[in-house]
């Protein structure tokens, strides 16, 4: 997806449950566990032993973690630091087969019925080459917006940071979207010296090299330091019931055509 002339980079996705009567976890929580690794070998204990206040896990295939507890569950994928490459699609409907089994699962187990609320949230990263890049980006995106120069000038001084948040209510459910520039600390060996060969210089490997230079590029291509960000959430408040897929794709659809129609 390109917005304001950069493509996206899916980030991380999150689907979360909270509800209501759900103390038949703390009797539960062992036996739940032990269906969902019968049911599906993937998923192992991610930390310590489970507690009444939380059970972790993770999944084996694609590092989505899972946690629930007497109030909520949730799941969660991101971006593998360092990887060449985002969420695709691909990764996101395992995501969903996931949330699928293992929320069914749970909801029967812990025979949930009364919801408070339903979520899916998902983060796009577009790559900036500095702070002052992705602040730029930013106030072309929301240039329509009311967000006056002014304000700083009566301050005797200027706007540094332009950042936005909405919440939007349609037919269904509610979106809050946030956008803001970002910095990531984390340090990824990229391959430096890799990128610093130059291809004159190369011997009868020179194919080999070329290659790592690719992926090289395209690992810091997909792990920007600096980015701006486009955080939504899609939720229901009070649902009368939860259907993991249906919400997740039914929001992804929603998300997808409303950014292009915004913004591009």
């Amino acid at each position: 997806m390109i917005i304001n002339g950069r493509p996206s980079i899916c980030h991380k996705v999150v689907y979360e449950v909270q509800y209501k009567y759900g103390f038949t976890y703390l009797d539960r929580c062992g036996s739940t566990i032990n269906e969902i690794m019968k049911r599906s070998p993937e998923w192992i204990l991610s930390e310590n032993t489970p507690n009444p206040q939380n059970a972790p896990l993770m999944s084996l295939r694609n590092g989505t973690s899972f946690n629930f507890s007497a109030l909520k569950y949730d799941f969660a994928l991101e971006q593998t630091l360092g990887a060449d490459k985002d969420l695709e699609k691909k990764d996101i409907g395992e995501f969903i087969e996931q949330v699928d089994l293992i929320s069914s699962i749970v909801n029967e187990r812990l025979n949930l019925n009364d919801f408070n609320r339903v979520g899916f949230r998902i983060w796009y990263l577009f790559a900036s080459e500095t702070k002052k890049d992705s602040e730029e980006w930013i106030s072309q995106l929301l240039k329509t917006m009311p967000i006056d120069d002014a304000i700083g000038k009566t301050l005797n001084g200027s706007i540094e940071a332009k950042n936005y948040v909405v919440v939007i209510a349609s037919s269904d459910r509610k979106f809050r979207i946030s956008i803001n520039g970002v910095e990531r600390n984390a340090q990824i060996d990229i391959g430096g010296n890799i990128l610093n060969i130059r291809a004159s210089k190369l011997s009868r490997d020179q194919d080999k090299f070329l290659l790592a230079q690719l992926k090289a590029k395209k690992r810091i291509a997909k792990n920007p330091v600096f980015a701006a960000m486009i955080d939504i959430d899609s939720f229901v408040e009070m649902p009368k019931g939860v259907d993991g897929k249906d919400f997740i794709t039914v929001s992804l659809n929603q998300i997808e055509k409303m950014l292009q129609e915004a913004f591009i």
